[in-house]
């Protein structure tokens, strides 16, 4: 089939244009684009690769002189010229033809029916999740809450976004901002983003939305910013460098050249979390700035609504200056009830119905040693081990030395002859993984954490936490805590700590007295600051704690949040009433049209699929068939494994989500809008299928299908060159039984080009809305 000066095109690289074939080597050729000038090694056989065979009637160039002649008669790897010459394929060169659905149709250069049925299920797919309603929110590995897919409706429905989440702790606040996040990015509403959050957050929003959100962030620590003035020199800016950042807020700042850096890119999206921190003046005053500039901007925070009003008040007039004039006219509103505040979510833990309650489980013991193995702590674990194995019941114990977390794993080991897994900072982030489902799916009855485990993480399906040593950072505590008490959580969070008589200083005694166990703490943070330093100056002087004033700053602050301040009224407030009709709003067959798309176009596409054990689990990857060199931002010699099921992707969160924002399922998608796959085809009807059909459709004709926007519609013309406008729908539906029509042999008959062109005229003629997207000829027999 293949010899040098052969023709070819790349059916699933139409912007390569025609390649020469220069060399043939064993099962490999070599080929040239002109039209890229570039030279590439293709597979001569399941690669897609098609022989360029030019048509009778169909005009190209010889090489040699420049000529333009006109192919009468095709012969083996020649062609015979309308004057006579007899001429080889390797002397002529095709003259650019178009590449539109409707040229290629006319020239019978047409695609498998399996390429044009894909292409429509990927039409649809796109229409489902792109147009009005909740499908463009569907992507994330998360539960799905109607107050938290209500607020990101009202935020992104207006232009531009700039919001204030302020649900109460534990309800999901990050999740609504990944929501309207995710939207803005995949809309095209922004392409910049950087996240401003305390440094004890800063990884829980890397892991938030890379394992919750297929969105890929960089932490812009020191270490970043220095590496990007080494490799790019020190006048290049970070941000420009990194336009998806996750940074520190005391980092930012407290340093004015990087805060001026941030200032000098226009960011099109700022998202500060623990945003009370601006409602201090001198903190506001510098990144105000930054979150006015921004075209987007959302606020984080569980206290302002139910905090002082100037802190709140400060807070909405960096979203929206204009909304009052200052002070003393927002606190007249509120007093007289007048207040509207459009842009504020604040739902509250009873709205939801509550949560589970935090359950504190002490244990009393003797003298805690410095010696794991005699250590009555890890006894009292090695003994509980047992009980829970046979009650199938799992722990998830934080240990905050990874030293003595290493020492207890071989302990309990030993003590009670079971495999003990683990997750820390040493281990690389497929080992986690693999480590987090045998924990999950097996019987192992305990997880080892680090710090690195109250970052981001969900072990919800664990019944207790057990805290090997106290955190001296109450807000450590709290992220612990937090990887167990999470909203669709439905029992009791048990938590244990030990506690020893005689203890200095005693964290135990003052984390009960300052009900930290119990009551959740977030947003509490100023009032938390001074404990940790606390601590470490009672453990370096062995002195007792100082807790009367750690107790009374932090009921003030809690008094604080809990005083009757006259809530802001805002016209737009989530009301659970209308909880049914947010999820009917939700399309039941996202999950399954994604698949049926991705799954057939990664099929089409050569890519590797294996369907696997589990709810809708498959292995996809580039392998030695694929016939298409790269999809738009999948990694190369990529390979998932993962779910197009929500439920299997919450249970298995070490696995793939195959949805929207997934990075293969967008490449797929991409390839299908900018490719030529499955533009063009031919295909027969049953007429016996049809019997019955209102209206009847006999004969053929041209199917035309338009995209405009997120919608696509199809039109057609029948073969006397009506316009049959109530066919469209009923050729659709009869499109999964048609058959494919083969190109006869020797090209298109007479008149076939011709004939092509005027039936699709007819539809122009029509002015329908959209670009045309593909085209199809059917016959009914």
């Amino acid at each position: 089939m293949w010899r040098p000066g052969s023709k070819l095109t790349h059916p699933f690289n139409p912007e390569l244009g025609v390649g020469l074939v220069r060399a043939v080597e064993d099962r490999f050729l070599s080929v040239y684009f002109p039209r890229v000038e570039r030279e590439m090694t293709l597979a001569a056989e399941g690669s897609g690769l098609e022989r360029l065979v030019l048509r009778v009637g169909e005009l190209a160039r010889v090489v040699s002189s420049g000529e333009v002649v006109v192919i009468s008669e095709v012969l083996d790897h020649a062609y015979r010229l309308d004057d006579g010459r007899q001429i080889d394929d390797a002397d002529l060169w095709p003259i650019d033809r178009g590449d539109s659905p409707v040229d290629k149709l006319a020239e019978m250069r047409v695609d498998p029916l399996r390429s044009f049925r894909n292409r429509l299920s990927g039409l649809d797919l796109l229409e489902l999740r792109e147009a009005g309603g909740l499908g463009s929110f569907l992507g994330g590995r998360i539960e799905l809450f109607p107050h938290q897919l209500y607020t990101a409706l009202q935020a992104v429905e207006r232009d531009p976004v700039r919001w204030l989440l302020a649900d109460e702790v534990g309800l999901g606040k990050t999740i609504e901002a990944c929501l309207i996040l995710s939207a803005l990015l995949r809309t095209g509403r922004a392409s910049r983003a950087l996240i401003v959050a305390p440094d004890t957050l800063t990884v829980q929003w890397l892991g938030e939305l890379y394992r919750k959100f297929h969105q890929i962030f960089v932490l812009l620590d020191r270490e970043r910013i220095e590496a990007v003035a080494s490799d790019f020199g020190p006048e290049v800016n970070p941000f420009d460098v990194h336009p998806f950042g996750v940074i520190d807020i005391a980092m930012l700042s407290g340093d004015p050249a990087l805060l001026k850096l941030a200032l000098a890119v226009d960011l099109d999206l700022v998202v500060v979390d623990e945003a009370h921190r601006l409602s201090d003046p001198a903190t506001g005053a510098k990144l105000a700035p930054l979150v006015s500039a921004a075209r987007h901007a959302l606020l984080l925070t569980a206290t302002p609504l139910q905090a002082d009003r100037e802190g709140f008040y400060r807070l909405i007039s960096q979203l929206h200056p204009d909304i009052y004039t200052d002070f003393e006219a927002f606190e007249r509103a509120v007093d007289a009830g007048e207040a509207v505040v459009p842009c504020t979510s604040a739902v509250r833990r009873d709205q939801m119905g509550g949560l589970p309650p935090r359950v504190a489980a002490p244990v009393d013991l003797g003298p805690l040693t410095h010696d794991v193995s005699t250590d009555p702590r890890a006894r009292w674990i090695a003994d509980q081990v047992r009980d829970w194995l046979s009650k199938r019941e799992k722990a998830l114990i934080f240990v905050h030395d990874l030293e003595t977390l290493l020492e207890l794993k071989d302990f309990l080991e030993k003590a009670t002859q079971t495999h003990i897994t683990v997750f820390h900072e040493d281990l690389s982030a497929g080992a986690r993984d693999i480590e987090v489902a045998r924990f999950r799916e097996t019987n192992a009855p305990v997880l080892l954490c680090s710090e690195a485990g109250s970052e981001g993480r969900n072990f919800q399906f664990c019944e207790r936490m057990i805290h090997y040593d106290l955190p001296w950072d109450p807000v450590v505590l709290e992220q612990r805590i937090g990887r167990l008490d999470r909203i669709g959580r439905t029992r009791p969070v048990e938590i244990v700590y030990f506690r020893s008589e005689g203890a200095r200083p005693d964290i135990p005694h003052l984390y009960e007295r300052l009900d930290l166990f119990e009551r959740p703490a977030a947003g509490l943070d100023a009032a938390l600051a001074g404990i940790e330093a606390a601590i470490a100056t009672a453990v370096e002087n062995d002195s007792d704690l100082d807790t009367a004033q750690l107790l009374d700053d932090l009921e003030e602050s809690r008094h604080g949040s809990a005083r009757a301040t006259p809530r802001v009224f805002y016209s737009d407030a989530y009301d659970p009433s209308k909880d049914e009709s947010i999820l009917a709003r939700v399309p039941d067959d996202l999950e399954e049209k994604t698949r049926k798309y991705s799954l057939g176009a990664a099929r089409d596409l050569g890519l590797r699929v294996v369907d696997k054990v589990g709810v809708a689990r498959f292995y996809l990857e580039f392998g030695r068939n694929t016939n298409v060199d790269s999809l738009p931002g999948v990694p190369e010699e990529a390979r998932y494994l993962g779910t197009f099921d929500r439920g299997e992707a919450l249970r298995q969160d070490e696995i793939d989500f195959f949805a929207s924002g997934h990075p293969l399922v967008e490449g797929l998608l991409l390839e299908l809008e900018d490719g030529a796959r499955g533009r063009a085809t031919l295909f027969d009807l049953e007429a016996d299928a049809l019997a019955d059909c209102d209206p009847a459709i006999e004969g053929g004709g041209l199917f035309c299908v338009y995209k405009d926007g997120a919608s696509w519609s199809t039109l057609v013309v029948d073969v006397d060159g009506t316009l049959r406008p109530d066919w469209g729908p009923v050729v659709l539906d009869a499109l999964p039984g048609a058959k494919r029509l083969k190109v006869p042999q020797g090209g298109a008959p007479p008149g076939w080009s011709e004939a092509i062109r005027d039936l699709y005229a007819v539809v122009e003629a029509s002015e329908p809305a959209g670009k045309l997207t593909a085209a199809a000829f059917f016959r009914v027999r």
